[in-house]
């Protein structure tokens, strides 16, 4: 608003504006886009119970929500833990299709080696059906595998590894392959059996993983330790 006010010597008139008004109308727009932006922001619901391989409820379970196309999500994937009575619930998730399973390295379950397994995990999630009920029940828990590398030559310890695990029945298939320390314990499909290959940066492949690979089962719950021996490449 501009407010006019008089010379009284004579002179032109002095306009003053007064900011207010302005002020006024800018916290209104703000407010009103807050307002709509809340209303729009998703608020989707998973929830429901883990039972462990024998029926009982998993406690203290960690549980994933991971979204069935995850390029477009930015951030970590939804996690909780489940309760004294094996119940979860996830809040706030955006709207789509998700993978619900078990991600607990500890409790022996990872995606890698116990799920998610086809499309019975897929729950969808709309503004039109914004909530949904999943009981999952817990395949048998991971074997797991713990492999000590080691120079040849020298003995040392090889501090960093890669491991690739691949089913024997179709190995061109894969299952999956990562780098990490060489004495951390890997999660794998129990009662089945693999090809393990094993590498390090500087060493040549271990002999006996070389070809087809290292033939392995590890039973559901049970660590197999393996002492794996490299020759450096020079």
């Amino acid at each position: 608003m501009q407010l006019p006010v008089n010379n009284f010597n004579g002179g032109a008139s002095i306009q003053v504006v007064d900011t207010r008004c302005s002020w006024l109308l800018a916290l209104l727009l703000l407010s009103s886009a807050g307002a709509q932006q809340q209303q729009q922001a998703p608020k989707g619901v998973i929830y429901g119970v883990v039972f462990t391989f024998d029926g009982a409820p998993a406690r203290a379970l960690t549980v994933m929500a991971r979204p069935s196309s995850p390029g477009g999500h930015s951030g970590g994937f939804p996690r909780t833990k489940t309760n004294a009575v094996g119940e979860y619930r996830f809040q706030k998730l955006s709207w789509g299709t998700y993978l619900i399973y078990a991600d607990d390295k500890k409790a022996g379950y990872s995606r890698g080696s116990t799920g998610p397994l086809g499309d019975a995990l897929q729950i969808e999630i709309t503004p039109e059906h914004p909530e949904a009920e999943f009981n999952l029940s817990l395949p048998a828990r991971a074997g797991f595998i713990q492999v000590h590398l080691s120079n040849r030559r020298t003995g040392a310890a090889i501090a960093e590894m890669t491991l690739s695990v691949l089913p024997l029945e179709k190995p061109d298939s894969g299952l999956f392959s990562l780098s990490g320390r060489s004495d951390e314990l890997i999660l794998v499909p129990p009662d089945r059996n693999l090809l393990l290959h094993v590498k390090a940066d500087g060493f040549q492949e271990w002999d006996r993983s070389v070809g087809a690979g290292m033939p392995v089962n590890v039973p559901s719950g049970s660590t197999l330790s393996l002492d794996v021996p490299l020759e450096p490449l020079d």
